[in-house]
């Protein structure tokens, strides 16, 4: 249940609690009833107090024991018994119910007055009889004293040539006299609206004219009619009407101007609404007769004394909407005005004179200036303001045996646009009714709930109560999920509830179903849910610092690489660049897997054909990077005469990452005793210690290969006194070497000596000098790369086995490797 607060009090919405679907069992209810404590604590106030779509219109029987509700769809009417707080019966009709007017003191006999221009009587045992009228009614009263059965209409429309020779239109209210069962001479009235100055008298011509509302005193026979032009006209009843169609009194005596009156109040807007702010909508009288009210489509509410034509106060609703119910209650004192947002109750009856309000010279009676809550108050001032779920389409005071106009009661049934009637509780306005006395006794109950959920909400969980509906025992699901989950045999079956663009199915069957048709749905979710509690985890781990600059991307890295590098520039690309990695409403683009570029798109390689052409270089690149690697190693190696390599001690003597790698060996076994030489001792944590063993000598072998790459390698110079022979020689060289070396060349042929000349040659492209300065010295060495001289070699054998394959002495063949299948014979 739902409590407004109020600072005159509380006001209980009745109707707040979630609706029961009919395709429910009733083993189904009684289970929820168990298990959902707000189901269980609901209130009905009366069973079956809905309609399928709308309702339009609620009265209330003179004994107070039915109540008659009209809505539809399909058009019906439902007859509700309070005392046994049920619905007695339910009438289908032919058209849509405008008014409902109950003729008895009971349901006996009701004039339903439809939207087709047609009013059917009812009696107990069903529809007694159909009458049609020359206009489509708007409202209707009974008068008691005549037993006539006032209609309001819509007015008889005069053409427009009628208009231009002076003719005006007529509105007319038909009397359907009951105790005759004939019409009478209907009411009769013209346009009282006035012409602008300065416009034409043919732009004011009003070509047809209605009736808008009645109402009828109940302590004198004085009726009043609200037509368009927002004008109020009175007829008595009590005067005798002859036949005859001139009779004065088939006139109004009275005609009371609302519109002029509610002029400059409100706040219609006429650029959304259409239509004459001033036409009156809504009439209603009080219980003495001295007062009565008027509704306007502005919405705004005058209050008039009978006694006087200025109105004593006009209340205006904020929002402009056209008031559809006006009702006064004589026990708190105040008057309920409705639109279809909310209904208003405000005070009927100030406690002095001075606290009206401020007086206004221009309409002569008192503004709504003062919005003092409570009752008693100022005239005008607000006891409390009704807000329901859905937009209101009229509303009661329900009573009771013996308050059937319910002028002591507080509570409030209201039609609305939705299916389910709106009821509210309001103690402020008196007590409940005899027939529903338990409101008032679970009142402190509802208080103390409403203390808890306030306790809850300052930060108490004690007071907080969970709380489930009936739907979440069943799963919705739409045509195309139901395709999905290949299930289109069930759709018709109980198993499968239609209910507006799918179906309810029940969750049980749901999951059963979902578990065939996905069978390793639940095992992704747990390994997703798995890589979110590694995720968070790590997060809690102290994290090196990170540039803030950076984007942290998890889709798109190149993109997000290539705006990062650009976002530092100062030109136009630049500045794109940076508003684009610094906004957040492209963060998606780095974290959201459906923004993913696809780069083997087609589109895409038609768009950048040169982002293409350099993701396949990057990636030969890749592929070869272990052979370039390599051939830099080789490249490294040299020999270099008058130089020698210095050995590093941790290679001489072995390495940390070796003596690592040998420890890690933990399950060798060469020895005997365990009776496997050369056996691995398996133990129980086996595969896991294997595992990252392995893994280790893979971090360990990655961390050999870059340490090797990152190394310097150091040569040192060979004595200059020892054995200098490539040295210049500045006084501490040896020149020997070098005469041995010349006088070798000479003992050599001239032919010799050139071949000599012609293999040096071949390596003056390749060969490559270091020069190196000491003390008192300097040392000039050229070497020949290790990995030129092993090509260098390798053309040369092929090119010598080629020598050998072409040379001219070659073996001759025999006949057998002609390869026939016999040798030749002589014949004979």
């Amino acid at each position: 249940m739902e409590i407004q607060e109020r600072k005159s009090g509380k006001i209980y919405a009745l109707s707040s609690t979630t609706s029961v679907p009919e395709w429910l069992g009733e083993r189904a209810r009684r289970n929820l009833a168990k298990s959902d404590s707000a189901f269980r604590h609901r209130i009905t106030l009366l069973q079956d107090l809905e309609m399928p779509v709308s309702s339009n219109k609620v009265r209330q029987s003179p004994d107070g024991r039915f109540l008659i509700v009209g809505g539809t769809y399909s058009p019906r009417i439902r007859c509700y018994e309070l005392s046994e707080m049920s619905m007695k019966f339910e009438r289908y009709l032919d058209s849509e119910v405008v008014d409902i007017q109950i003729l008895s003191e009971d349901y006996g006999k009701l004039a339903i007055l439809g939207a087709d221009r047609s009013v059917s009587f009812h009696a107990p045992y069903g529809n007694h009889s159909v009458i049609r009228l020359p206009t489509f009614g708007r409202g209707m009263a009974y008068e008691k004293t005549t037993c006539d059965l006032l209609v309001v209409s819509s007015g008889k429309r005069v053409s427009p040539g009628a208009a231009a020779t002076g003719g005006q239109a007529m509105g007319e209210i038909y009397r359907f006299n009951l105790d005759e069962g004939r019409f009478s001479q209907p009411y009769n009235f013209t346009s009282a609206l006035r012409q602008k100055k300065g416009v034409d008298a043919d732009d004011t011509r009003v070509l047809q004219l209605g009736g808008s509302c009645i109402a009828v005193s109940p302590t004198h026979s004085l009726s009043a009619i609200g037509a368009e032009d927002g004008t109020v006209r009175f007829w008595d009843n009590r005067a005798p009407v002859n036949s005859s169609q001139s009779d004065v009194d088939l006139t109004p005596f009275l005609n009371l101007d609302v519109a002029s009156a509610t002029a400059g109040h409100g706040f219609f807007d006429e650029n959304s609404n259409s239509g004459f702010p001033g036409e009156v909508t809504s009439i209603c009288f009080d219980a003495s007769g001295i007062n009565m009210c008027a509704g306007t489509k502005g919405g705004n509410v005058a209050l008039y004394d009978m006694r006087s034509s200025k109105p004593l106060f006009i209340k205006e609703h904020q929002y402009g909407l056209p008031i559809h119910t006006v009702q006064f209650h004589s026990g708190s004192g105040t008057v309920l005005s409705s639109d279809p947002k909310l209904v208003k109750i405000w005070n009927a009856k100030g406690s002095a004179s001075s606290s009206r309000g401020e007086w206004n010279d221009n309409d002569g009676g008192f503004s709504d200036s003062r919005d003092d809550e409570g009752v008693g108050g100022a005239l005008g001032s607000i006891v409390a303001n009704v807000e329901g779920t859905a937009d209101f389409n009229h509303f009661m005071i329900s009573g009771d045996s013996n308050d059937p106009e319910g002028h002591n009661s507080g509570l409030l049934v209201c039609t609305g646009e939705q299916e389910k009637l709106q009821s509210f509780y309001c103690p402020v306005l008196g007590a409940a009714p005899q027939w529903c006395s338990f409101l008032d006794n679970i009142t402190e109950e509802l208080e103390e709930k409403d203390g808890a959920l306030e306790q809850s909400a300052a930060g108490d969980d004690t007071g907080a109560v969970q709380t489930e509906t009936v739907y979440e025992d069943y799963k919705f699901l739409t045509r195309s999920e139901i395709d999905t989950l290949g299930i289109q045999n069930l759709v018709g079956t109980p198993l499968l509830r239609g209910y507006m663009h799918g179906f309810f199915i029940h969750v049980g069957l749901y999951n059963r179903i979902r578990a065939v048709a996905k069978p390793f749905e639940y095992k992704e979710y747990r390994s997703q849910k798995i890589k979110e509690k590694m995720e968070e985890k790590r997060a809690s781990r102290i994290a090196p610092k990170t540039n803030p600059q950076k984007i942290n991307a998890k889709v798109n890295p190149d993109l997000a690489d290539r705006l990062q590098a650009k976002s530092g520039a100062k030109t136009k690309a630049g500045k794109a660049a940076k508003s684009l990695v610094e906004d957040d409403r492209f963060g998606g683009l780095f974290s959201n897997p459906d923004f993913e570029i696809d780069q083997e798109a087609e589109d895409f390689k038609l768009r950048n054909p040169s982002g293409v052409a350099t993701s396949k270089v990057r990636n030969d690149r890749d592929m070869d990077s272990d052979q370039e690697d390599d051939d830099n190693d080789d490249e490294g190696d040299f020999d270099a005469s008058g130089f020698t390599k210095i050995s590093n001690e941790n290679e001489k003597w072995g390495s940390e990452s070796d003596d690592d790698d040998g420890q890690n060996d933990f399950h060798d076994s060469d020895s005997d005793e365990d009776g496997f030489q050369g056996g691995k001792i398996r133990g129980e944590l086996y595969e896991n210690k294997r595992k990252s063993s392995k893994d280790k000598k893979k971090k360990d072998a990655k961390k050999k290969k870059a340490k090797k790459k990152n190394k310097n390698v150091m040569y040192e110079a060979d004595d200059y006194v020892g054995g200098g022979a490539n040295a210049i020689d500045i006084g501490i060289g040896n020149v020997s070497a070098d005469a041995s070396k010349r006088k070798k060349e000479m003992s050599l042929s001239m032919a010799e000596r050139l071949q000599l000349q012609s293999e040096e040659s071949k390596f003056v492209g390749d060969t490559k000098r270091l020069k190196v300065t000491g003390q008192g010295s300097v040392k000039e060495v050229t070497f020949i790369p290790k990995a030129t001289r092993k090509k260098l070699e390798a053309q040369e054998k092929a090119k010598q086995e080629a020598q050998k394959d072409d040379r001219v002495g070659r073996s001759r063949r025999g006949v057998k490797s002609l390869g026939f299948k016999t040798p030749f014979k002589h014949h004979q």
